[in-house]
C-alpha cells in the first residue's frame, strides 16, 4: 500500500487519485506520523464501508420477545421511594 502525508497531498491529488484508480491499490494519508486516510479506488465489485465488519441486525429483530407481566396504565398503588 502506498503512502503519503498531508504536506505532500495538496500538489499531487488529482495525480494520486489518477493513480489510486489504474493500479487499484489503496493509499494511506500519513499526518504526523499517524495514518489519517486510506484512498481506495471505487468499483462496482467491492464497497468499502466503514460498517463492512460491524453490521446491523435488520428492523424489528426483537419482535415477539418482550412480555407484559400486567396492567401498564393504570396508576401505581404504592408510591415510589425516589418520590419520597
Amino acid at each position: 500500500m502506498a503512502e503519503i502525508t498531508t504536506d505532500e497531498l495538496p500538489e499531487s491529488l488529482q495525480t494520486l487519485f489518477i493513480e489510486v484508480e489504474r493500479t487499484k491499490t489503496p493509499l494511506t494519508v500519513i499526518h504526523e506520523g499517524k495514518p489519517l486516510a486510506i484512498v481506495y479506488p471505487a468499483t462496482t465489485e467491492t464497497k468499502y464501508t466503514a460498517t463492512t465488519e460491524t453490521k446491523r441486525p435488520p428492523g424489528g429483530v426483537m419482535k415477539g420477545t418482550g412480555e407484559i407481566l400486567g396492567d401498564i396504565v393504570a396508576p401505581v398503588d404504592e408510591p415510589w421511594k425516589v418520590l419520597e
